[in-house]
């Protein structure tokens, strides 16, 4: 029967509860159309593997309730940790839903199979072009070293303290701001489309402007978007950078 060693155990256990939050709260989880039972035996099987490779080591709790404070511990930091991965993503919806108000798309929504939620067409667009950039751009490779890296950083069962309110404030604020970079071409465009509609209506009254504008914005819109996306890359780039620029600002 084979030895198994109760401290990389308890360590396993630990890192599995922190890497399960994280990616419950990473939009990742839910692109890969992929049963709970895969993610939580992927998450297992990177847990054991990472103890292993790091020779991470956790004394046994002398208790049940040590050890429910250490798993909790984890999971808050792993919640944490997924924060920014989640909110880079959330830039992207955010982007797509001003554009969908912008254009009329507004009134249109698609259901989403995972959620089972009313979610708008361009931030569904734009969250799905997000994520072919991040796989693009080797993001995930640099997901698992982060992984790693902040692994290091706060071992299994390690002390850490709660950041400032204002360092998250600020990331949150920095990666939100990126929104209107995203569409601003597409803003800028779809308000000079605005004020040429209001004008003819004013100079053509009898022409429904509501009927003809929806069409001619989402033109414009898409058209803009198609022109400007090669110089989107980037800012997807510095986008997905805050994920670990905030990790590395919360963390010691």
């Amino acid at each position: 029967m084979p030895f198994i060693d109760p401290a990389w155990a308890v360590a396993v256990l630990l890192l599995w509860a922190r890497l399960g939050a994280l990616l419950t709260l990473s939009p990742l989880a839910q692109a890969i159309k992929a049963p709970v039972v895969f993610w939580v035996l992927f998450t297992l099987a990177l847990s054991g593997t990472l103890c292993a490779a790091l020779g991470l080591r956790v004394g046994v709790p002398a208790s049940l309730g040590g050890l429910s404070l250490l798993l909790l511990s984890e999971v808050v930091l792993g919640t944490l940790l997924g924060l920014a991965l989640h909110a880079a993503f959330a830039t992207l919806a955010m982007a797509g839903r001003l554009l969908d108000l912008q254009m009329g798309f507004g009134m249109a929504t698609v259901l989403d199979p995972v959620t089972r939620a009313n979610v708008p067409v361009m931030g569904v667009a734009l969250t799905m072009v997000g994520m072919a950039v991040f796989f693009g751009v080797d993001g995930h490779h640099a997901l698992m070293r982060g992984i790693v890296q902040v692994t290091q950083w706060v071992p299994p069962g390690g002390l850490w303290r709660l950041p400032d309110p204002t360092i998250l404030a600020r990331a949150m604020g920095a990666m939100f701001g990126m929104t209107v970079v995203i569409v601003a071409p597409a803003l800028f465009m779809l308000l000079l489309t605005e004020v040429v509609l209001d004008f003819t209506s004013r100079v053509l009254p009898q022409m429904n402007v509501l009927f003809i504008g929806m069409p001619v914005k989402a033109l414009v819109g898409l058209s803009t978007l198609a022109i400007a996306a090669p110089g989107l890359a980037p800012t997807f780039r510095r986008l997905y950078a805050g994920i670990f620029d905030f990790w590395q600002g919360v963390l010691p």
